[in-house]
């Protein structure tokens, strides 16, 4: 559990707070690229720790942050109009180019030169893995570009997405490193069934198996790792055979979780900071070896992001229609009658409120993950107050190395020497700090 101020303390991310202050010193995925489809489209309304921006692609396909204030007098520039390399505000024509200067001002007198003294408030952006990404901190503080495996693979190896989850950002990424919800949250009924269980061996098991042992197996022997990065986590389970089966997530500061998957694909869910009530879900998926075809960028996309037909801004399924729970399904098909896989977490993590009360809940072993990740949240605001370097932003941390696993090893076998490329260390539960 937190203390009530504690829990304030790396929760709260506006402007101005210690949370916040820490948060703007890293590079956020905002939009996906495809949402400012070519040069010169309509402007769009985003939002990050707390501030209302707009961006837009100017006439070159350049990529502009702006503040949705017009720095003149504070009217909204969503309603400005893209084009010729700048966005135009229509109360007055001033016009700014994606670094924010003041290249047009047609209401003023001819031969002023008021247009020099006025800049519009932007932000460094970059565009990667199908991402933009947003950096709000001091210039002189903007670290190297994110450098992830996705960072680094061909356009068509990745697909992106992004949906709204309607509470604090900590609830929803505290469940991206819940490892024993599994056996739970997640299981069909068909899941409890013996299914391909020639697969109980050393290296990867079919689907089935995974998602049978997992079911059957409801608990799991959770470990925590420091590492440069962040830290590793590897949730045990015994298998039929007497085999160990291993799900190895990697959490990278302040907020990316590599979720376990076998091989080298595999995903990550970003859990970015809307406000101090909303945050949301920017899920990247990625193969190395194979581009993905565009029924898998289709069902992924979909899946990961079922907004309502009638609001598209909003998620279909959410807590003011009860999720579209069917309590038959709890019954026969599915535990938690929700469908698909996602909208079970966003039901759980929101249903605790905007921002919950942590000072009331009772963690136990299978916790060890979201215990460590507190922790590490704590001494980041704390050490940064103090004036100490913020962790995982050194370039020299090898973060393209790093890979989550789900595999099976044999009952004598260290599962700590599995997906230990990144720098991570073959110790137990090693802490550095």
């Amino acid at each position: 559990m937190l203390t009530a101020e504690d829990n304030e303390l790396i929760c709260r991310v506006g402007p101005g707070t210690p949370m916040g202050d820490v948060m703007r010193r890293y590079w956020h995925p905002l939009i996906i690229s495809d949402e400012l489809p070519e040069p010169d489209c309509a402007p769009i309304r985003a939002r990050l720790l707390g501030e209302d921006l707009i961006a837009f692609r100017d006439t070159n396909g350049d990529v502009g942050l702006l503040a949705d204030s017009c720095p003149h007098r504070g009217a909204s520039l969503f309603f400005g109009i893209n084009q010729e390399c700048g966005l135009m505000c229509i109360y007055h024509g001033w016009k700014f180019d994606v670094n924010g200067n003041c290249v047009d001002m047609p209401s003023d007198v001819p031969g002023s030169n008021f247009i020099d003294k006025v800049h519009a408030t932007s932000y460094p952006i970059i565009e990667s893995a199908g991402v933009i990404w947003a950096y709000m901190g001091p210039k002189e503080h903007q670290p190297p570009p994110p450098n992830f495996v996705f960072n680094n693979l061909p356009a068509d190896h990745v697909i992106a997405f992004r949906v709204p989850i309607y509470c604090n950002y900590l609830q929803s990424m505290e469940g991206n490193i819940d490892s024993t919800h599994l056996g739970t949250l997640h299981v069909y009924h068909q899941d409890k069934v013996p299914a391909d269980l020639e697969t109980d061996k050393p290296g990867y098991p079919s689907a089935k198996f995974s998602l049978y042992t997992r079911a059957k197996y409801r608990y799991a022997r959770v470990d925590v790792q420091d590492t440069d990065y962040g830290f590793r986590l590897i949730a045990e389970r015994p298998t039929d055979a007497g085999n160990k089966h291993l799900r190895i997530n990697c959490f990278s500061l302040p907020y990316t979780s590599f979720i376990a998957s076998p091989g080298m694909g595999g995903g990550v869910l970003i859990q970015v900071p809307i406000d101090d009530e909303t945050n949301q879900r920017v899920g990247i998926r990625y193969n190395v070896n194979t581009p993905f075809t565009a029924a898998e960028r289709m069902s992924t996309i979909q899946q990961g992001a079922l907004m309502d037909p009638a609001e598209p801004k909003k998620r279909l399924k959410r807590i003011d229609n009860d999720y579209m729970l069917d309590r038959w399904a709890q019954k026969n098909t599915i535990l938690a009658g929700i469908w698909p896989i996602p909208e079970q977490d966003y039901a759980l993590i929101e249903t605790m409120g905007p921002i919950y009360d942590r000072s009331k809940e009772h963690l136990y072993g299978g916790d060890a993950a979201i215990i460590r990740c507190r922790q590490m949240l704590l001494s980041m605001v704390r050490g940064f107050q103090e004036g100490k370097p913020l962790p995982g932003l050194d370039p020299a941390i090898q973060t393209h190395k790093i890979r989550s696993e789900e595999i099976i090893v044999g009952p004598n076998d260290d599962p700590w020497l599995v997906a230990a490329d990144a720098g991570e260390t073959t110790k137990r539960g090693e802490r550095l700090r």
